[in-house]
Order: structure tokens, then C-alpha cells, then sequence
């Protein structure tokens, strides 16, 4: 009885001892993503970096502090119960397995429903922080209309193509006359969906209803899906005339 006691006290010592390893990692990985960003020095890099990268880290930070979290509850709570020695191994094990499950269902779904929203917003305003020339010049974020003036034929092309459509930000340093394009893709963006309401909505896959012709316009159908509630929905985009577009 007394090893069995002893393995248990020394088995509950080392889930607490793993659930400060897992808080570290979580910690660590959030500390390196966020390195990582200040370390980028062009606010259009740091953009790209964080919509390709953000959600991955944080998840990852989150999935260490769950598996930390059900270290250290399993081994505060399963001591409690009053069973014999030779099975609080077994409630241990369950316990833990059964606590790691929720936890990760409850803060996934947070985490679909809750960070696109924050991911959004973070991007926007990285998006449209005043950039500095060259010469330390604020530059000016001009118009769409300004800015069509500024782009190369095959630039203009894409941010008027409705199919996966391109957005271009023209920054103009009016002292000296440096211009800067940042390329953005509008289509990788998540928008507020009708059903949950919740920011989860994305373009699944685009497809041409119709072919615009010299004289008539197009037509572009895009399929949205919801990444919470699965929520599917079609939306019909004008392809303007051949005639327009040239």
C-alpha cells in the first residue's frame, strides 16, 4: 500500500511538474510570434506575415495551455476522491482524457467564432498605419480613384477583375513623390455571416455563370461557406461587357 501511495503522490507531483512545461511552451510561443512581428520592419510584411501566421501560433499557444490545464486540474482534483489507491491511477487517466476533450471543444469553438473578428480588426489597422517614405515622409493613402491613375495596366486588370479580386493601396509621399503598392487579396478575408452572425464567412470556390461577351455583361457566382456554422450561401457579381473591361 505504501508503494502504491508513493507512486500516486509521485505521479500527481509529476502532472503538475508537466503542466508548468505546457504553460511555459504556450507562453514561449506567443512571446515568438510576437518577436517575430516587431522584428518585421515593413508594415506590408508584417501584414502578410500576420494573416498567414497569427491564428496558427495562437492555436498552438492554446492547445499547450489546454493540455496544461488538464495536467494540473487532473492532479488537483483527482487526490480528492475517495477511492482506494489502486484506482486513482485509472481516475487520473480519465479524468485527464475526459477534461483534455472539453476543454478543447469549448476553446476551439471560441476560438472559430471570437479570433477572426480580433484578426480583422488587427489587420485593418496594420493595413492603414501611415507609412513613411523614404525620406521619413508621411505618405498619404490615396483614393481608389486616385490610385487607378498609379497602377501598371496588369495591376489595373486585377483590381477590376471581378473573379478573385485584387485590392491595391497606392501610399504617396506628396513632397517628394514616392509612391508605394501594396497588393492585398480581398477574397481571403473572413466576412460577418448572416446565420450565426459571427465573423466566419469566407469564399469557398468561385465559378463563371455566364461569359461576359463584347456587348452583354457577365456573370460571377461565388460560394461562401461558414467555418462555424457550415452555413452556405451564392452571390451573384457582375462581369462587366469586354467592351468596359478593355
Amino acid at each position: 500500500m505504501e508503494n502504491s501511495a508513493s507512486f500516486i503522490e509521485t505521479w500527481d507531483s509529476y502532472l503538475i511538474l508537466g503542466s508548468y512545461v505546457f504553460f511555459g511552451i504556450a507562453v514561449l510561443i506567443l512571446l515568438y510570434h510576437e518577436v517575430k512581428l516587431i522584428t518585421i520592419s515593413g508594415d506590408k510584411d508584417r501584414y502578410d506575415y500576420t494573416n498567414a501566421y497569427e491564428i496558427k501560433f495562437f492555436w498552438y499557444a492554446i492547445l499547450a495551455a489546454i493540455v496544461g490545464l488538464a495536467l494540473y486540474a487532473t492532479a488537483t482534483v483527482t487526490p480528492m476522491f475517495p477511492v482506494d489507491d489502486s484506482l486513482k491511477l485509472y481516475i487520473s487517466v480519465f479524468f485527464l482524457a475526459g477534461l483534455f476533450v472539453i476543454t478543447y471543444l469549448i476553446f476551439s469553438n471560441l476560438i472559430r467564432v471570437l479570433y477572426p473578428r480580433f484578426l480583422e480588426g488587427r489587420l485593418t489597422r496594420i493595413r492603414n498605419k501611415v507609412r513613411k517614405s523614404s525620406a521619413g515622409n508621411p505618405m498619404r493613402k490615396l483614393t481608389s480613384q486616385e490610385g487607378e491613375v498609379h497602377l501598371e495596366a496588369d495591376q489595373l486588370a486585377q483590381h477590376q477583375s471581378e473573379l478573385h479580386s485584387v485590392e491595391y493601396d497606392v501610399w504617396l509621399d506628396e513632397k517628394t513623390g514616392e509612391k508605394r503598392v501594396e497588393k492585398y487579396m480581398a477574397y481571403q478575408h473572413a466576412e460577418k455571416c448572416g446565420e450565426c452572425g459571427f465573423t466566419t464567412m469566407k469564399i469557398d470556390s468561385e465559378e463563371i455563370k455566364k461569359e461576359p461577351t463584347q456587348h452583354e455583361d457577365g456573370i460571377l457566382l461565388e460560394h461562401y461557406k461558414c467555418s462555424y456554422c457550415k452555413h452556405r450561401e451564392a452571390r451573384e457579381v457582375v462581369i462587366k461587357a469586354l467592351s468596359s473591361n478593355a
